[in-house]
């Protein structure tokens, strides 16, 4: 861990830039250390390096002068394949459109078995009603019901 430390305050690296320095200090106490080395020397790699001197315009330079097209290598697939291939995509794409027409299909029909049901428990639900309102008025009208 001194290491680490020695290391990143040389490379004026501050564990308060992250914003969870306390899960990272733990890590780096859990690790091996190996991991620690190797964490220092990235952390030294990954530090600022300036340009060499001229760099900018050099890349001026050779961004001004004109480049010659780089030619396009077209690769072709011998014609068996070529058949091959394109029977391929298309069996997965019939497949792909069946599959998906099938889930719609089913869709469907569970949406409309749902309305279905809907629409019995309200008729259900009308229907007992309505014998309630009878049996009352049968009842009020004095006749006796065999219960």
């Amino acid at each position: 861990m001194k290491q680490f430390e020695f290391d990143n305050e040389m490379n004026e690296f501050e564990p308060e830039s992250f914003e969870n320095a306390e899960l990272e200090s733990a890590d780096f106490e859990r690790a091996d250390p190996e991991n620690i080395q190797f964490e220092a020397e990235l952390t030294l790699a990954m530090g600022h390096v300036d340009p060499p001197s001229g760099f900018a315009d050099r890349v001026l330079a050779q961004a001004a002068v004109p480049q010659q097209p780089m030619s396009a290598k077209v690769l072709m697939m011998p014609r068996r394949v070529q058949t091959w291939v394109g029977s391929a995509v298309a069996a997965a794409l019939l497949i792909g459109a069946f599959g998906i027409q099938q889930q719609h299909e089913r869709r469907q029909r569970e949406e409309a078995a749902r309305e279905q049901q809907q629409q019995l428990e309200l008729a259900l639900q009308i229907a007992g009603e309505t014998l309630a309102n009878v049996r009352a008025q049968v009842q009020d009208a004095g006749i006796r019901l065999g219960d």
